[in-house]
């Protein structure tokens, strides 16, 4: 095991301490009591991905408190939360992974009625001290490499169209990189969200994103004839296998054989997971020069990438694709794409005076 590695999570009931529970009045007013129903619908509340996260990492803190003779709760103690974070910054788990348990843990308290528990200063403390150490080390947080079209044309060559896998593949990625898509985002789709409009254009309805403020979702137009050919390759061979209704994951996975797999329990194909996975594995298989930093996030981080390197500013950036609310994250990806094209990323008055520092002054021919 590295030092980097969380230790796996196992299955832990919330613990709940009876003794610690104050007696009940003789008269409840039912005007300050949940339904069992209300209630069963907040404790399945938030989006599922999230959700999920919070439990995992729950049981994992849960099963720390076991393995040393602590109590859980809820409601959880402030000194059992820092004794856990210190735990993790010890594994040197990323400060990610120890601000991801704060919140969690705060999370599950609440769910169980326990607001604003634990008190997290002595937590907090003990990760900002990682942080900076982390980034002290030059570790720092590293973020997806982006799958621009340079590397999204070498991952969609070692993707054969004349197997299911590869088919599937295909439409994974070019999705991925005109819809912007997160790999929750393209494990929800369904057959249904596809409409051939025409012959030439196809427009992809994205239901459920991390961003959305109402339910309407939001229409991507994809007229690229590559991505065309794949959609319909593929909706022909779910076609094949009777695996084509509207209602079913359009991504789906298949096993060593070619065989479609079925369907979860969650209604999905393919999970967010193995999403991920099929995306490093296609970058690696491929030779990406930055395999190894290559995640499905990369293909969201794809068109951004290519504007900027075509001059694009932060600002159109957002306008034009409308799936960032601001500028920073569009601006890290308009640096990067004009860096891979060998441009500055600097602009104006600072790139003009500073491009014009040379140790070899410039001849007449160069300059």
């Amino acid at each position: 095991m590295t030092g980097t590695e969380i230790e796996p999570v196992y299955d832990a009931e919330i613990v709940h301490d009876d003794d610690r529970a104050p007696a009940l009045p003789d008269t409840v007013d039912v005007n300050n009591t949940l339904t069992d129903e209300a209630a069963e619908d907040l404790a399945k509340s938030g989006r599922e991905n999230t959700r999920q996260t919070y439990e995992d990492q729950w049981k994992a803190f849960a099963r720390w408190c076991a393995a040393n003779g602590r109590i859980p709760g809820p409601p959880t103690t402030s000194k059992n939360l820092a004794s856990y974070i210190s735990h993790l910054r010890r594994k040197d788990a990323p400060p990610g992974s120890l601000r991801l348990a704060i919140t969690s843990v705060r999370h599950m308290n609440a769910r169980a009625g326990h607001e604003d528990t634990p008190d997290t200063a002595a937590a907090l403390k003990i990760y900002q001290d990682h942080r900076y150490a982390w980034a002290a080390s030059g570790k720092g947080q590293k973020s997806s490499a982006p799958v621009d079209l340079e590397r999204l044309r070498q991952m969609l060559a070692v993707c054969s169209p004349g197997t299911l896998a590869g088919q599937r593949n295909r439409v994974l990625l070019l999705l991925g990189y005109y819809t912007r898509a997160r790999a929750s985002e393209l494990a929800a789709y369904r057959i249904g969200d596809l409409e051939f409009v025409s012959a030439k254009l196809v427009v992809i309805t994205k239901r459920v994103s991390k961003n959305d403020k109402s339910s309407e979702g939001r229409e991507y137009e994809v007229d690229d004839p590559d991505t065309l050919a794949a959609l319909r390759d593929w909706l022909t061979s779910l076609k094949t296998v009777d695996q084509a209704a509207p209602s079913l994951p359009l991504l789906r996975s298949v096993d060593m054989w070619g065989n479609l797999g079925p369907a979860n329990k969650g209604g999905q194909g393919l999970t967010r997971q193995a999403v991920n996975n099929l995306v490093k594995a296609i970058a690696k298989t491929a030779g990406v020069d930055v395999a190894d930093a290559i995640t499905a996030h990369g293909l969201r981080a794809g068109v951004p990438t290519d504007l900027g390197a075509l001059g694009r500013s932060a600002a159109e950036i957002k306008d034009i694709t409308g799936d960032w609310s601001s500028d920073e994250m569009v601006d890290r990806y308009r640096k990067v794409g004009l860096r891979r094209a060998g441009k500055r990323a600097d602009s104006g008055h600072r790139a003009a005076a500073l491009s014009m520092l040379r140790v070899t002054e410039p001849t007449e021919e160069t300059s």
